[in-house]
């Protein structure tokens, strides 16, 4: 087996990590809006606080997944040069900034029950 094959072996066995983390992070999500019925339902404000601070948390822990794909499709880019790759790019760049997009909505949020898991 040559290196190349190696490396791409690597990397998907990193990226499947990474789709377990995704699972799991959307088992987060599932509880923190459970922590907002909850306040909805008692006036809990300890529960929306408890929600706020994990969304914060996921969109954060998002962004560093979607930094590492970024990364990986730019670099799969330079080194295939051609258009599909470069659509992967974009798409990375896209999701990305979406992300940081949520971000700052979930910092800058006023409103107590909007979260990022209601988009």
């Amino acid at each position: 087996m040559n290196s190349n094959n190696l490396y791409l072996i690597r990397r998907l066995n990193f990226e499947n990590l990474i789709w377990i983390v995704f699972i799991i992070i959307s088992l987060f999500d599932i509880y923190g809006d459970e922590l907002i019925k909850k306040n909805l339902r008692y006036n809990d404000k300890i529960a929306l606080k408890k929600a706020n601070k994990l969304f914060l948390n996921i969109t954060i822990f998002s962004i560093l997944i979607y930094i590492y794909f970024f990364m990986r499709n730019y670099s799969d880019y330079k080194r295939y040069k051609n258009e599909s790759y470069e659509v992967r790019l974009v798409g990375s760049t896209f999701i990305l900034i979406g992300t940081l997009c949520f971000l700052y909505f979930q910092i800058k949020n006023n409103d107590p029950i909007d979260s990022t898991s209601n988009v």
